[in-house]
């Protein structure tokens, strides 16, 4: 419709309200601009329920699919992305770990994470590293798509109990030694067990230990729980 309303115009109008015309349409497409939105999540379904529902609102647009951290980067490297909807829990480099490369790499792109765990959990964190938003994965798929249109906007889509809470307040600081500490930091920064061996010259064994030892301190049950004691106690 658009292209043949231009035709028209060229047709009838002098130079002048050509290059009028011009500027119009230009205008128009800039401010009707779709809101391209990746998806990062490890469950196909998932996935493919977000864009069944994001495909059918005329103002968003489903431009890439990740299954973990590493294949949302590459594909990030490709495309172009206004919002992007990330889980937390992914093999190989997890959700928050990655805001931080994100932030840095891609400081326009508007992340909104969805989780299946509590925003009470991971939502102060999250906010710190550059997220724009935290919804729970049971959330209505009409309000997510709504929450995608609010972080394009600029806005930011979190519970007003979430501004209220100390982020130094959850976990106590625990006594680690100083190769428990270093683990630790490789671990949050996204290094597997093979990496972390090479790069402090111990075995894959000894660094298993140190995880499980880390894991106990800390009471936690994933290294999502270690990413998160080291970002609340962080200096």
């Amino acid at each position: 419709m658009l292209l043949t309303l231009s035709l028209i115009m060229h047709k009838n109008l002098d130079s002048q309200k050509n290059i009028d015309f011009r500027l119009f349409t230009f205008a128009f497409l800039k401010e009707n601009k779709m809101i391209d939105v990746v998806i990062a999540d490890d469950h196909a379904v998932i996935r493919k329920g977000l864009q069944l529902f994001v495909n059918d609102d005329a103002e968003v647009e489903l431009t890439g699919q990740a299954s973990n951290g590493e294949e949302l980067l590459e594909l990030l490297k490709k495309i172009h992305a206004d919002v992007l909807l990330l889980d937390i829990d992914m093999p190989k480099i997890n959700g928050l770990a990655l805001l931080r490369e994100l932030e840095m790499k891609y400081p326009r792109l508007k992340t909104l994470i969805l989780s299946m765990h509590a925003e009470k959990i991971y939502g102060v964190n999250a906010r710190r590293m550059g997220a724009k938003g935290y919804l729970s994965k049971d959330t209505d798929p009409k309000d997510i798509v709504l929450a995608i249109k609010k972080v394009a906007a600029g806005k930011e889509v979190f519970t007003e109990s979430l501004y209220k809470v100390n982020r130094h307040g959850f976990i106590p600081e625990v006594k680690m030694s100083k190769r428990e500490t270093e683990v630790l930091k490789l671990l949050v920064s996204g290094k597997n067990n093979k990496e972390i061996s090479e790069l402090l010259e111990i075995s894959d064994k000894t660094v298993s230990t140190y995880k499980l030892r880390l894991m106990r301190k800390l009471k936690a049950k994933s290294v999502v729980d270690l990413l998160r004691y080291e970002e609340m106690n962080k200096q």
